[in-house]
């Protein structure tokens, strides 16, 4: 059998796996804007068709404008943001025109003003954006102080989000870049073997049901993961980070932090080689602030360079605690809390509704569900070609199904050819 052959039976089987799998890593109703919702913790993507349209405006959308508005667009996901409000449809993203699902809501202008909301046409961009947004490079498609594209078939170590956020916008960090290496400097061999449970939800590699890109880093082939770095804790053994950069700007605060509830500090030490930064920190360990003279401890101490917090799980109930207690030695950190209450509250994450359409629908039923959003005489003409083409495909297809013979890519394509000649 060729390659590029296949067998009725086979294709089928292939269309009914492709669309159940579409449904697990898409289960939600793309059938609401969340920007009508205001500010929210949500999966939020960048689409790269618009940035470039938009003269380079950065923008975030939602899951369902993802699908409903964007689903021709070259998207990147961008996991969960904080406080983010939806920007399709708005002034922000004028390239793409008008929120296709707010066009529907009763009460819209446009719906109020004599456009029909069934026309194919679409209309301008006019709501106004959020002014609560933050952007970083992350919505240009890029992450982590190395400015990479994240590619999940390509990468090959562990990145974890910045649960803090107020310096780095909620970015994702690889290890080796938290630690100060140049991204993909340090070797590294798949020679530890995955663990079956991970613990947390700031990982990069481990939230796969996020979407499809999420979900090729997640999988392996082999059992097997990539080696750790020398120096970084263990995935199991905290639940999220303070990136150096957020930890620079208030370590103050941070310095206050319960010892319980945190790992060792990472330092961000730029070298190039795990032997450079031994050889560094253990120049430093051997400073001994007693042997400097006087006049020279201020300028010869310790180098003091950024950290990383590693905060275990289970720290926002001992941060609980520290609000309560309300002690006055630990002023700037109640302080620096009441400033970022998700440090130490609930932080859930919005998650539309579950789509309600029956599991075994196919793409012809939905097609067909579609088209009830068309103009009535679009609809009827797309309905009549539609059942048309799966009467005749139906009809060719049987005789290769019943006796499990072979039909080739060619003999598919000749159908529809000769289908689209007698129009």
């Amino acid at each position: 059998m060729s390659s590029d052959s296949i067998t009725a039976v086979d294709y089928l089987r292939q269309q009914l796996a492709l669309e159940k799998e579409a449904r697990e890593h898409m289960p939600y109703d793309p059938n609401v804007c969340t920007y009508v919702l205001g500010p929210l913790k949500q999966q939020v993507y960048a689409c790269l068709d618009c940035l470039e349209k938009d003269n380079g405006v950065l923008s975030g959308i939602c899951y369902s404008c993802s699908v409903q508005c964007h689903s021709t667009h070259t998207l990147v996901e961008l996991f969960t943001k904080r406080n983010f409000t939806c920007d399709c449809g708005t002034t922000r993203m004028k390239s793409n025109g008008a929120c296709c699902l707010r066009t529907k809501l009763p009460g819209s202008r446009r719906n109020s003003s004599g456009i029909d909301s069934k026309s194919t046409v679409r209309q301008p961009a006019e709501d106004v954006p959020s002014l609560s947004n933050v952007y970083n490079h992350n919505f240009k498609g890029v992450f982590c102080s190395c400015e990479k594209v994240y590619n999940p078939v390509q990468e090959t170590g562990n990145m974890v989000q910045c649960a803090l956020g107020d310096v780095c916008g909620e970015d994702w960090f690889h290890d080796e870049c938290l630690m100060g290496y140049p991204s993909g400097q340090v070797r590294r061999s798949n020679q530890v073997e995955v663990k079956s449970e991970v613990h947390g939800v700031n990982r990069l590699d481990s939230l796969g049901e996020a979407g499809l890109e999420a979900a090729a880093d997640n999988d392996s082939d082999d059992g097997v993961d990539v080696e750790p770095l020398k120096g970084f804790p263990d995935l199991d053994d905290f639940d999220c980070i303070i990136c150096w950069k957020c930890f620079a700007k208030h370590k103050a605060a941070l310095s206050l932090l319960p010892a319980e509830i945190q790992l060792a500090k990472l330092a961000h030490i730029e070298c190039k080689s795990e032997e450079e930064r031994e050889k560094i920190l253990a120049e430093e360990s051997s400073v001994k602030i007693e042997d400097v003279p006087p006049q020279k401890k201020q300028k010869q101490g310790k180098k003091e360079y950024p950290e990383t917090i590693f905060l275990k799980e289970g720290f926002k109930e001992v941060l609980q605690k520290v609000i309560l207690k309300n002690d006055p030695q630990q002023a700037l950190l109640i302080q620096f809390l009441k400033k970022f209450p998700f440090l130490y509250l609930e932080d859930p994450v919005y998650e539309p509704p579950e789509d309600e359409d029956d599991d075994a629908s196919s793409l012809f039923d939905l097609g067909a569900k579609a088209l009830n959003s068309l103009p009535r005489e679009q609809a009827i003409s797309g309905l009549q070609a539609y059942e048309t083409i799966k009467s005749k495909l139906t009809t060719f297809l049987r005789p290769f199904a019943e006796e499990g013979k072979i039909v080739t890519e060619q003999e598919i394509r000749d159908f529809f050819e000769k289908e689209t000649n007698e129009r």
